[in-house]
């Protein structure tokens, strides 16, 4: 818990404004001094974060041992330059990084806590697994829904240009079907076709070669002539070694024009010339070369083809009933989506009832006992929603509740919303006793209450200042006061003031210890006149403050 003191006018104002600055608020060129052409702010954080650390992979930015390194410069023509990790950025990153950093509770001040939005958030991770574990049921349902309805809206819209497709798809499936195409069955009949035109002048050069090889006519034939060398060569070789490898060879050859003349014997007598068969081949191919043309496909796409519009035309006809079923369905995972989300409603309806009674016991103790704290909840009517007790309700994944947090903060006051809180003193405090109920829960890990003490003191103020602490035992907490009791409170404290050198002012922050502090005080109780009495009271409240602390921490 770091105190920020120092008399009025003295810049606390302008720390605020720098932090406001660093996660994104509007930074003004009046923050310049004057004669210079900008200003820069700089600030660290240790922070380890799964939102930042998402947030930065988003962006490329290098996470450094969980440490984030901000500046923004301002210059005098209104501009301004980000950087993370040294990687410069717009404005607006700082600003969604901001929010999982710091929450600046002040009058006008960046207070995530006032957004309507963050109200159901908050309200969960108030109800911790349980309410985890319902929701993991309504988003289960919720997918499923969302899955079902998407499917049924598809094939809805998709009806019509399928009955349109239908009679075209059924003409294509028949027609390519009864020409039972089978692979490369053009190319083997256009081989064919190629040997029937051609048959008669394949008869005669068949003939003709078995002629010449086997059988000759006016002349011995090849098989003759070769016979007749093999036995002259047969003569010799007994008193004449060298021709023997020879007449292996005229034997193998002889063998070889033999298996030769009996292959072509069987191609000649296969040779007819079938005119019929020649019309039917003709007939076949103009069937093929037709469906090829007419589709601009081949035999094996056409056959593909063919599976698909089949597969198509069932879809066609079963479109009616698969929809029918899909409704089937849907109008079950709809019940229990509903069914879960009604759970999930009960069960924050019971956090809410705790947090509107924890928050009237923390109010009550910080002095503001006529302030009346309600969680309102609210759902979105659609037509096409969800059946949630006779109304058609709009459902997401976070079901159908809509909440926001509601404050009377005067007897005989309407509710409203925290956002339209006026005082700065009162919302400060409201902040602080919603922080010190959430404090396990809450994962934005500085805060900061800007003048929280506003319009109390005494022993209000003392509870503000225990209130504080115990919330800086799992947040940064820096806090500008004016009030002693709460200043006593803190673990570091540091004041501010101001100092002119040569004409120009500047603000100085220092920390202080021992005896510095016990003055600090004694200036917050007596003013500007410190006397022995002053300094007492001061040594006692830093006592009962150490106390109180360890007392708390016991």
């Amino acid at each position: 818990m770091n105190i920020l003191t120092g008399e009025t006018g003295a810049g606390k104002s302008i720390i605020i404004d720098a932090i406001g600055v660093i996660i994104g608020e509007r930074a003004s060129s009046e923050y310049i001094r004057t004669g210079k052409q900008s200003s820069t702010v700089e600030a660290v954080f240790d922070c380890k974060n799964n939102d930042v650390a998402k947030l930065l992979e988003e962006y490329g930015i290098e996470n450094e041992d969980n440490l984030l390194f901000i500046d923004r410069e301002i210059t005098v023509q209104g501009r301004s330059f980000c950087h993370i990790n040294g990687k410069i950025v717009p404005a607006s990153v700082l600003k969604r990084l901001g929010k999982h950093l710091i929450d600046i509770h002040g009058q006008h001040q960046h207070q995530s806590l006032l957004d309507s939005q963050n109200h159901l958030l908050l309200l969960d991770l108030l109800g911790s697994e349980d309410v985890v574990e319902a929701k993991k049921k309504v988003q289960d349902y919720y997918r499923q829904y969302r899955h079902l309805t998407k499917k049924i809206q598809d094939l809805e819209k998709n009806r019509t240009e399928f009955n349109r497709q239908k009679d075209r798809l059924k003409y294509e499936v028949d027609e390519i079907e009864k020409a039972v195409l089978k692979l490369d069955e053009d190319v083997l009949l256009e081989e064919e076709k190629q040997v029937l035109q051609n048959a008669e002048k394949i008869y005669q050069v068949l003939e003709s070669s078995y002629n010449i090889i086997y059988r000759g006519e006016d002349t011995p034939s090849i098989i003759d002539n070769i016979n007749k060398i093999i036995s002259g060569f047969e003569e010799i070789q007994n008193f004449y070694r060298p021709i023997c490898s020879h007449l292996d060879f005229l034997k193998n050859v002889l063998y070889e024009f033999e298996d030769l003349t009996s292959s072509i014997r069987v191609l000649r007598d296969s040779i007819e010339f079938d005119p019929q068969r020649l019309d039917e081949i003709q007939s076949r191919l103009e069937l093929i070369d037709r469906l090829k043309s007419k589709y601009n496909m081949s035999i094996a796409e056409l056959m593909e083809y063919k599976q698909q519009a089949a597969t198509r035309l069932d879809e066609v006809y079963n479109i009616d009933e698969e929809i029918d079923n899909l409704k089937i369905k849907l109008k079950d995972v709809m019940s229990k989506l509903a069914e879960k989300a009604t759970e999930l409603h009960s069960l924050r309806v019971k956090i809410a009832a705790k947090l509107e009674r924890d928050i009237s016991r923390e109010l009550k103790d910080l002095g503001m006992k006529n302030i009346k704290f309600s969680v309102n909840f609210t759902q979105q009517y659609d037509e096409h929603g969800i059946d949630i007790d006779n109304a058609k309700v709009r459902i997401s994944e976070e079901g159908f509740d809509q909440v926001e947090f509601l404050i009377s903060t005067n007897p005989g006051e309407p509710l409203k919303p925290l956002a339209k809180i006026i005082s700065g003193g009162e919302t400060s405090r409201i902040m602080l006793a919603l922080k010190n109920i959430m404090a396990k829960v809450d994962n934005v890990p500085c805060l900061i209450f800007d003048e929280i003490d506003t319009g109390i003191g005494g022993r209000t103020a003392q509870i503000v200042g225990e209130k504080l602490s115990m919330v800086a035992r799992s947040h940064q907490v820096l806090c500008v006061t004016h009030s002693p009791q709460i200043a006593s409170l803190g673990d570091i404290h540091f004041l501010i003031k101001k100092q002119t050198i040569d004409g120009t002012t500047f603000t100085q922050v220092s920390e202080l210890t021992g005896s510095e502090r016990v003055n600090e005080l004694a200036r917050m109780l007596g003013g500007a006149k410190i006397t022995d009495n002053t300094l007492a009271h001061a040594r006692e409240m830093l006592e009962l403050a150490k106390k109180i602390k360890n007392l708390k921490k016991a």
